[in-house]
Formats: C-alpha cells, structure tokens, sequence
C-alpha cells in the first residue's frame, strides 16, 4: 500500500490513490501542541470515537508507545506514516527508538 500525503497548515491527509485514509489537525491546547487523528478506521473499530488525540510529548518522550498505539488502529503503512510526519510537523527532537534500533540491527547483522 503506497500512501501519499498532502498539507495544508494545520492540516495533513494522508491518501492511498484518490480515497483519503486519514487525516490530522495539529492544535495547541495551553502551552503544549497535539495532533487530532480522524478516520473513518477508526469509527469501524469503535463506533463511539471519531478521533485519537497525541501530544507532542508523547511523540518526543514515549515514541514506542505511540507507534504501536497508532499501528493498532491503522495499517502498518499509514501509522508509520502519520508517526513519520506528525513528528515531523511537531518539531519534535530525534531521540533513541527502541524500535528503530532494533530493526536496524537485524538489518545490518
């Protein structure tokens, strides 16, 4: 599945061909920024929520725990990608990720 984005400040949709997947709205609540996830995924899991919501410290402290939150609502490919670019348009600081690491390592092993 190859998934395409498009933004539009405060707003990115992610698209697989011409049918939209998902999009995110970045807002700030007091002092620190978050992104609102909505999807059409996520009301067929749950049909009592319509949106998931992750702070930016969340992204920068807890990277682990978002990523496999994100990939446990949606396809592997579009949580890489809404990790991938929610991080990206946070301004989020790079850190160490388990995760990557890991991979990495079988990678190169």
């Amino acid at each position: 599945m190859k998934i395409t984005t498009r933004k539009a400040y405060p707003f990115r949709s992610f698209y697989r061909g011409k049918e939209r997947l998902a999009f995110y709205v970045i807002s700030v609540l007091g002092e620190e920024p978050q992104i609102t996830i909505y999807s059409d995924l996520i009301k067929k899991a749950n049909p009592e929520v319509d949106s998931l919501g992750v702070r930016k410290s969340e992204f920068e402290n807890d990277m682990f725990r978002v990523q496999f939150f994100l990939e446990k609502h949606f396809p592997k490919k579009l949580a890489e990608a809404i990790f991938k670019y929610a991080r990206k348009d946070l301004g989020c600081k790079s850190g160490f990720s388990l995760k990557a690491y890991i991979s990495w390592k079988e990678k190169h092993a």
